[in-house]
């Protein structure tokens, strides 16, 4: 049975604690990080090799992201603790790896002293809502830490443009009705949302060119079949293996599902782009589990599916709203979900 009360510690839910810190956050910081503003490096009117930092670079989004920036001649270095990610990932572009932990400040600005990079990528984290609920200081070190830590690195090194990831999968909470925009409240139910809540404003108060992209759920090659959002993955092993699909509940709750590509497109829109603020990456079609099987079948025949119970506070629907991005000239998603499976899948 998971732990839905592992992160309630004194008496206190932990997650209200992280919240008391960014809504209490002073005026005054938020005036410091607004005039602090640097002017924004646009990549895509450089000609010359760009070189950027991508931390959590070897792992599934990350090696996409960097595969991206190589086919654009960029000089990509990696920061990756290696816990989830997979240095194979990485040998199809060549880039350099450095391994460190990101939650550890003096490994990780030892890890990068006396580097120079113009960007960076800030992907490392940690990604599991049922193991923050029971390691709370785990996803607070690592998350909302990992990030201070490389945003100091960041301007030790002479960084001029900082794109962040979030998630809008554990930001927005549910999104019952329409799809989640931006200036929606943020509603975190767990640790892990609250954590990447702390980290957006530990980027906003930066002081040099910044983006948050709040991605859907992210699907594609090198996906894990042992983290929570791969429900792809995890049902291709299962297809593969001859396995029955596990399904939780009835299969009606719905998912935003977009292509990993997509979503590296995104990214190197970020780097190009003088926008600042929050975007949502996803597709604005929220999809069922149990369609999402129907899509996958079309492709790899039928599959059995059994019924499992659901884990206590799982989200029903979650769904993005993306039209700021497109709106802003910023990025707009191109491959429908029945493409996405089609180049996964194959």
């Amino acid at each position: 049975m998971h732990r839905t009360l592992g992160w309630i510690r004194g008496g206190r839910p932990v997650v209200h604690s992280l919240f008391h810190e960014l809504v209490h956050m002073s005026s005054e910081e938020e005036k410091r990080a607004q005039s602090g503003r640097l002017k924004a490096f646009r990549l895509r009117e450089v000609d010359r090799t760009v070189q950027v930092l991508v931390t959590g670079g070897a792992g599934f989004v990350g090696s996409n992201v960097v595969d991206a920036l190589v086919a654009r001649d960029d000089d990509v270095l990696v920061l990756d603790d290696l816990s989830t990610g997979d240095a194979a990932n990485l040998e199809p572009s060549g880039v350099e790896l450095v391994v460190a932990d990101i939650g550890d400040r003096e490994a990780t600005i030892n890890a990068l002293r006396g580097r120079r990079f113009e960007a960076v990528v800030h992907l490392a984290s940690k990604t599991k809502v049922v193991q923050s609920l029971e390691q709370p200081d785990l996803y607070r070190r690592v998350i909302v830490g990992g990030t201070a830590n490389v945003l100091e690195a960041a301007a030790l090194a002479g960084t001029a443009r900082f794109v962040n990831f979030s998630s809008g999968g554990v930001i927005y909470g549910e999104t019952l009705g329409a799809c989640a925009h931006e200036l929606m409240p943020i509603a975190p139910v767990s640790p892990y949302g609250a954590c990447k809540a702390l980290a957006e404003t530990e980027v906003e108060r930066l002081g040099m060119s910044a983006l948050t992209l709040r991605p859907a759920n992210i699907y594609g090659p090198r996906q894990r079949t042992d983290l929570e959002g791969g429900v792809v993955a995890i049902f291709q092993r299962g297809w593969r293996s001859g396995s029955s699909l596990n399904v939780r509940g009835d299969g009606s709750m719905q998912r935003d599902y977009v292509y990993v590509g997509d979503v590296a497109d995104a990214v190197i829109a970020s780097l190009g782009s003088d926008r600042t603020g929050v975007y949502n990456i996803g597709t604005g079609v929220a999809t069922s589990v149990l369609e999402l099987i129907e899509a996958m079948a079309t492709i790899l025949g039928p599959a059995e599916v059994t019924h499992v119970p659901e884990i206590p506070g799982e989200l029903r629907r979650n769904c993005l709203d993306v039209s700021k991005a497109a709106r802003d000239a910023l990025w707009r998603p191109r491959t429908s979900l029945a493409e996405g499976l089609r180049l996964t899948l194959s």
